[in-house]
């Protein structure tokens, strides 16, 4: 079982909003904001002091774009987040899938510290 990869293909969009204000985030709370709206699951992957990335599952890019006002507004809510007047959807791009029988082979697994020792 050791040698056996699972690889599971997931509908996910990755969002990413500028211009916000953020200190002392309850992630979870942000999440379950953004899953009530969205009826659909979300997990924040990334925060700075100024922008939120979160993975957005089931849901178009294009539907996001268009409810652009909606999503920062809802972000909006979370105790931590104020949206400025320059808050914008910087991003919303679908994962793109990938067929298994294209993924190229590898010798050996390394974790992403080891691959890029041997980039070259």
């Amino acid at each position: 079982m050791a040698d056996e990869n699972i690889i599971v293909y997931t509908d996910k969009t990755v969002v990413k909003v500028q211009g916000l204000d953020v200190k002392g985030l309850d992630t979870r709370a942000l999440e379950k904001i953004l899953m009530d709206k969205f009826h659909s699951v979300v997990r924040v992957i990334g925060v700075t002091g100024s922008s939120i990335d979160m993975d957005i599952y089931g849901i178009d890019p294009e539907q996001i774009e268009k409810d652009e006002h909606g999503l920062i507004q809802a972000i909006s809510t979370t105790e931590g987040v104020t949206a400025t007047e320059l808050a914008k959807l910087a991003g919303a791009e679908k994962i793109v899938p990938v067929d298994i029988n294209h993924i190229p082979q590898r010798d050996h697994d390394y974790c992403a510290r080891e691959r890029w020792l041997h980039h070259d």
